[in-house]
């Protein structure tokens, strides 16, 4: 009987330290999920209240959406769209895989994000909204609703303007445009006219989409959603 005791207090006492190694692991929360519809974390159904912590993955179906808070910040995950979050000082690194995200970024939990090998983040200290869509392999459409965004890509550097929808060509010579006069910008895609293009050589096309209501068009989605503060449930429309 005591041999019995003294092996299950060994079991139990190897579980505890498993536990608390795992726990130790996983660190603190990064972030909230606020709302979740059509959505998961890793490989189970999300719903909203759970935890996020860094690392895990958060993706949505065809009609689904997803939010996450990082302090006073937000990033709002489409349909068809992954996501993954690293802290980064009082606010995160948004590794986006696929899809789009609409991001609020406040001065104090400031998000960046990651996408194609491309890294956005607000200009200086400044309350920012943006979306950013994986619009194609290695293109990228970028709406800078609110503040001026940082690019960066493999050591090319540039300011987006705030009040624009940009595509940028991340390879080029892979871009529509560039079968004409190199920035002259004069292709068309998706039946959107693209103003004059901003590449001046590098290896990254820059255009400006006429008509910015489109992009920001695709904030509605993203009101709606950050009109209700508080925690929604999975089950609401």
């Amino acid at each position: 009987m005591r041999a019995l005791r003294g092996f299950l207090a060994v079991l139990l006492s190897f579980l505890l330290c498993g536990l608390t190694s795992a726990l130790q692991a996983a660190g603190k929360p990064l972030s909230l999920l606020t709302l979740a519809n059509g959505a998961r974390l890793n490989t189970a159904e999300a719903f909203a209240g759970l935890s996020v912590f860094p690392g895990e993955e958060m993706a949505t179906e065809s009609e689904g959406k997803a939010m996450v808070r990082i302090g006073g910040s937000v990033a709002t995950l489409a349909g068809d769209s992954s996501m993954t979050l690293q802290p980064n000082g009082d606010g995160a690194h948004v590794d986006l895989e696929a899809g789009s995200v609409f991001v609020t970024s406040t001065r104090r939990n400031p998000l960046e994000i990651h996408a194609e090998d491309a890294l956005l983040r607000p200009h200086g200290s400044q309350d920012v909204q943006m979306r950013v869509w994986m619009y194609a392999p290695k293109v990228l459409q970028v709406t800078t609703r609110v503040g001026s965004l940082d690019f960066s890509y493999h050591g090319e550097f540039r300011v987006l303007p705030e009040g624009q929808t940009y595509r940028i060509y991340l390879e080029s010579d892979a871009a529509p445009e560039a079968q004409g006069p190199a920035g002259a910008g004069s292709g068309n895609s998706g039946g959107q006219t693209q103003s004059a293009g901003m590449s001046t050589g590098t290896k990254v096309a820059y255009f400006i989409v006429a008509g910015v209501g489109a992009g920001v068009a695709a904030w509605a989605i993203n009101d709606v959603i950050q009109s209700n503060d508080s925690v929604e449930s999975p089950a609401k429309p």
